[in-house]
């Protein structure tokens, strides 16, 4: 996708120099949906890892228990305070059967699972809290394509992504890398649709904006 701030300067795109390093880069979709506790995101290219890690705040483990466990998939839960065994148990109970598991205690704030541990999907009690792993996702693709680490887009640019239908795709092969910004083209649709609108990074200033 084409983005205004394309212009004869920045004429030969990265993607055109070195399109070997984007064909390691993996595609990346990410799903919202609301469920009766509060959010479902899925997305495909974060590990159970950085989905904790990027939870891990100070103010919410300092009081907090986690509890993990396996089964069809592993999965690990972040509850408000202590957790008795019955209530334990409660928890494992819903995680494994239910599709919003955050009913099984009113303090567990989020259960991230996964069947593989290259993709989650994560329940949360705050919108914010989906809107920042949405983020965390973004900001992994771009640090792949450009070798280093960038910061994660503001909560509100991911909102204006993903109020539309809930959903976004990227894929490599729609995203452009020039001399001072890039271009990735997003689908609001399936992941088999083309792009139909573009979030814009800025290399230099090391921030995004929506196109």
């Amino acid at each position: 996708m084409n983005s205004p701030l394309h212009n004869q300067d920045n004429a030969n795109s990265w993607n055109d120099a070195e399109p070997s390093l984007a064909s390691m880069v993996s595609p990346s979709r990410i799903a919202l949906s609301t469920t009766a506790d509060g959010w479902c995101v899925d997305i495909s290219s974060l590990t159970p890892c950085d989905a904790m890690m990027a939870l891990a705040r100070e103010d919410l483990l300092e009081d907090s228990t986690i509890l993990c466990g396996v089964g069809a998939s592993q999965w690990v839960a972040c509850v408000n305070g202590p957790v008795e065994k019955g209530d334990a148990n409660a928890i494992i109970r819903e995680v494994s059967k239910s599709l919003s598991p955050l009913c099984a205690d009113f303090r567990m704030q989020s259960v991230v699972t996964s069947s593989d541990g290259e993709s989650v999907s994560v329940h949360l009690r705050q919108y914010d809290d989906a809107l920042m792993l949405a983020a965390t996702a973004l900001a992994q693709y771009m640090s792949d394509l450009l070798g280093e680490n960038v910061q994660a887009p503001d909560l509100g640019v991911m909102d204006s992504l993903l109020h539309k239908t809930g959903t976004i795709s990227i894929r490599p092969i729609e995203t452009e890398v020039f001399a001072s910004f890039v271009d990735v083209g997003i689908s609001t649709g399936n992941s088999n649709e083309p792009a139909n609108t573009a979030i814009i990074f800025d290399i230099h200033s090391n921030s995004w904006h929506c196109d």
